[in-house]
């Protein structure tokens, strides 16, 4: 048997499971033997991306990222049970939202849906993320706007609704038009703070030279 070498494996990523469904599982009484194992199968086997499949009536049809279009039977030699077996276990599972079984008129096919696969496999949510780089964007408007006009940071509420409001290119430009704000005013004392600056859109402010 080849020596346990944690970090290479982690270059082929990893299976989240969550600490409570493990402890429902261990402490179920009805737990079957093998169906925690049999769960990790199944989020091993589906889709990784998605492909075409070409069905028994000649059509094509999809299977999207963390589906599957395995039969019972397909299932049931995966899991190495009966197929009677397997079909109790699949419709627990979405019984119990882990998956979705998607159904398809005229086909016998098996088509399943992890649910929050992209959870299960480690994937950060893509809502989340989009939010964080909003908020890192605004985070350097704010620390560049103080740093050159000097202003006391008051007021970041206000400021960060406002940023909220623009698009992404009016928030890029009101990061780049900072200086060239800063150094045609004449009076520094009517420096607009930096709420203001971005409701009255002085990013745009056109100047002659």
């Amino acid at each position: 048997m080849n020596k346990f070498n944690f970090q290479a494996m982690t270059k082929h990523g990893f299976l989240i499971i969550p600490k409570t469904l493990l402890q429902q599982q261990i402490e179920n009484p009805h737990l079957q033997e093998g169906e925690i194992e049999a769960l990790l199968k199944i989020l091993m086997k589906v889709n990784y991306s998605e492909t075409l499949y070409n069905d028994r009536c000649n059509k094509n049809c999809p299977c999207k990222r963390g589906e599957s279009l395995f039969s019972y039977r397909d299932w049931s030699r995966v899991l190495h049970w009966s197929t009677g077996k397997t079909f109790r276990f699949m419709h627990g599972l979405a019984t119990r939202g882990i998956i979705e079984i998607i159904p398809h008129p005229n086909n016998t096919s098996l088509h399943i849906r992890v649910v929050e696969y992209d959870k299960w496999v480690g994937l950060p949510d893509a809502g989340k993320q989009k939010k964080k780089a909003v908020n890192e964007k605004f985070q350097l408007f704010w620390n560049e706007y103080h740093s050159i006009t000097q202003l006391p940071k008051e007021n970041i509420a206000k400021a960060q609704r406002e940023w909220k409001k623009l698009s992404d290119k009016e928030q890029q430009l009101a990061i780049d038009n900072i200086e060239v704000y800063y150094f045609h005013q004449t009076n520094v004392n009517f420096l607009l703070h930096a709420g203001s600056y971005l409701s009255n859109k002085a990013f745009l402010n056109e100047y002659t030279y």
